[in-house]
């Protein structure tokens, strides 16, 4: 019986060069063993810019997948066609254009480039506070109306200084901020009576997508399709765009090299089908290859 394997790609199937080359080999060998479903946040054309790349560095091509599911799961192809019964799926009660007139409110959310966005998603980059001692967010954290206040002075200040993309904050005064901002925002969208989720990853992005939409939701629909059960589906992820994979009751790993916000979402909620792998990059999907005995 075949198994499901659903990678991120960045920082999990890529991002160490011999690593990927290794599993990429071991893959080949048992190929015929499992379905690859490679699950990113780039889009279509940003996955196929990042197979020429790496094939031009190393020679090699990463392994075809069965399924590719782009756009935070917002778009699923299966080769080079895209699956119409998931477009018609998120279709329903998504008002794409109402929300980004909305999120328009929110300055402090700087649009990503038009190749980012596709009609089922509308990415932003997060811009950082400015913070002094008279307007700090960690004395803020009782008052909503000062942490609105904040954030709409801060995306002006950002604005006027004609800032583009985000500037990180260490710490934590950025992981405060971050909280705020995103929970202020589905809270707004939601008393707006726009069905949205927002999803945030790498300390910078900010995903709007269809309720019924996400990497979590696709695993799901390409599992029904392909008849696999979850003790036969192993997802690998290291970033806050993958909590909803992990969220499936699949067998999972977390790369060792694993963003601060899918930790702190694995520490509040272990389950013991969830692996933190003690290798990084694509080395942690084969420790957890081997730790659930799927080949």
């Amino acid at each position: 019986m075949k198994f499901l394997l659903v990678t991120d790609l960045d920082n999990t199937l890529v991002g160490d060069r011999r690593a990927t080359l290794t599993l990429n080999q071991r893959l080949v060998a048992r190929r015929d063993h499992f379905y690859l479903v490679y699950a990113t946040g780039r889009s279509l054309s940003s996955f196929q810019q990042l197979q020429q790349e790496f094939a031009a560095a190393t020679g090699t091509q990463l392994l075809e997948p069965d399924y590719l599911v782009t756009g935070v799961g917002t778009e699923i192809y299966h080769q080079g066609q895209l699956d119409q019964d998931w477009a018609a799926r998120l279709d329903q009660n998504w008002q794409r254009q109402a929300i980004a007139l909305f999120l328009e409110s929110f300055p402090v959310l700087i649009p990503q480039p038009e190749a980012e966005q596709n009609p089922w998603k509308i990415s932003y980059y997060l811009q950082p506070p400015e913070i002094s001692p008279n307007n700090s967010l960690s004395n803020s954290g009782d008052n909503p109306d000062l942490v609105s206040s904040i954030l709409v002075r801060t995306g002006k200040f950002l604005r006027a200084e004609g800032r583009r993309s985000p500037q990180k904050l260490p710490n934590q005064s950025g992981d405060y901020y971050n909280s705020q901002v995103i929970d202020h925002l589905r809270s707004q969208l939601t008393a707006a009576g726009l069905a949205a989720q927002v999803i945030f990853s790498s300390n910078e992005d900010v995903d709007i997508l269809p309720c019924q939409g996400d990497k979590g939701q696709a695993v799901a629909y390409l599992m029904q399709k392909l008849k696999i059960l979850p003790q036969f589906t192993l997802v690998c992820g290291d970033s806050g765009n993958d909590i909803s994979m992990f969220q499936q009751q699949t067998l999972g790993v977390i790369v060792g090299n694993a963003q601060p916000e899918l930790l702190d979402w694995h520490n509040a909620h272990p389950h013991n089908h969830r692996y933190l792998a003690r290798s990084t990059h694509a080395d942690a999907i084969w420790e957890a290859i081997s730790h659930f005995q799927l080949l």
